[in-house]
């Protein structure tokens, strides 16, 4: 015994662990409960043949009350459903009798709402109507009358207030509190020396453990809307930067050699005629006013092939450059003639 008590509080504390969030319920679902039944003392009016009519009071005992219902949830919190109910309450004294049992069957359809709390815990609220069966079995008068043994059939109503639990997705636990109501229940002892008949309602209390079982799927968890892809923007547009199109060697006095700085200024022509479409290179010499013209005329001839030589070096193709000599023509600086002017002394690429 101590092992089984030991496994369903396993059982259930493990379901309590994995408790969530409780959905509304949606589809099909059966409840079963079981508690105390508190049955309020009545006071029918007893109908006494020859002897007038007496008022007595009857007290009950704590009863049972156990219910099964099958129901539908609507998923937007409420639930409608069909019950049928048994209860019974021992007589404990009264007036006229001191013993015996009253006990009453139901059917009723009950209307009820579930409070979405966010949380595993769900109150709600109901209310419920039918017919109740009901029978006075074993209540024995004193002065003689005979045992009272009769059936009766009265309109039953119920409220309801209670609180449940989710142990998971489909199965709830309850605790309910109902007030039961049974109007005009009739009670007559039958044939015998002194026939006598009653007329009273029924009113009990009772607390009940409730157990739930949805058989609907639970709602399905809402699809996490995805993020947006990053937006991926066009690469800018490249930036056209125009080519150098001239590049400017200078020389020393009276030299043609290619000096260290214009090997890189034609390094950089160079450079410039293999990256671009260019069709045509034009070398162009030229030299200060120290001199005869005659003699500026050959080396303006000789620091242009010498451009040309080096560009051809750099890997510019021979076919494609033009080389001439303009002497101490066509001055970057003019100057008086016979003026040693460093600016003078160069050589010009142009690509085209």
């Amino acid at each position: 015994m101590k092992k089984t008590v030991g496994l369903a509080a396993a059982v259930l504390l493990g379901a309590m662990s994995t408790a969530a969030h409780a959905d509304p319920t949606t589809g099909p679902y059966a409840t079963v409960s079981a508690g105390a039944s508190f049955v309020q003392d009545v006071t029918p009016t007893i109908e006494r043949g020859g002897d007038g009519n007496i008022a007595t009071t009857t007290s009950f005992k704590t009863g049972y009350r156990a219910t099964a219902a099958a129901g539908w949830g609507w998923g937007n919190g409420f639930r409608t459903e069909a019950e049928i109910g048994y209860s019974a309450s021992d007589v404990s004294g009264g007036d006229l009798s001191d013993n015996g049992r009253f006990s009453q069957k139901t059917l009723m359809a009950n209307f009820l709402y579930d409070f979405d709390t966010g949380t595993p815990w769900t109150p709600h609220l109901g209310v419920g109507a039918g017919v109740g069966f009901d029978r006075v079995g074993g209540v024995v008068v004193p002065a003689g009358i005979q045992t009272i043994n009769t059936s009766s059939t009265s309109f039953s109503y119920q409220g309801i207030a209670g609180l449940e639990y989710a142990l998971s997705p489909q199965l709830r636990l309850g605790l309910d509190y109902r007030y039961i109501g049974s109007s005009a229940i009739d009670v007559a002892s039958g044939i015998y020396v002194n026939p006598h008949a009653a007329s009273y309602d029924v009113n009990s209390h009772n607390v009940l453990l409730t157990l739930r079982v949805d058989f609907g799927v639970p709602p399905p968890a809402p699809t996490p809307i995805p993020a947006p892809p990053p937006q991926v923007l066009p690469p800018p547009p490249p930036v056209h930067v125009e080519a150098q199109r001239s590049f400017q060697v200078f020389f020393d006095f009276n030299k043609s050699e290619i000096t260290a700085a214009a090997a890189k200024v034609i390094k950089a022509a160079s450079d410039n005629v293999r990256a671009g479409h260019v069709t045509q290179i034009v070398v162009t010499g030229h030299t200060d006013t120290v001199g005869s013209a005659q003699y500026n005329q050959g080396l303006s001839d000789r620091r242009a092939a010498a451009v040309q030589h080096q560009l051809v070096a750099d890997g510019v193709a021979a076919n494609g450059i033009t080389t001439r000599g303009v002497g101490k023509t066509g001055l970057l600086v003019p100057t008086a003639d016979g003026v040693r002017e460093a600016q003078n002394r160069r050589a010009e690429i142009v690509l085209q």
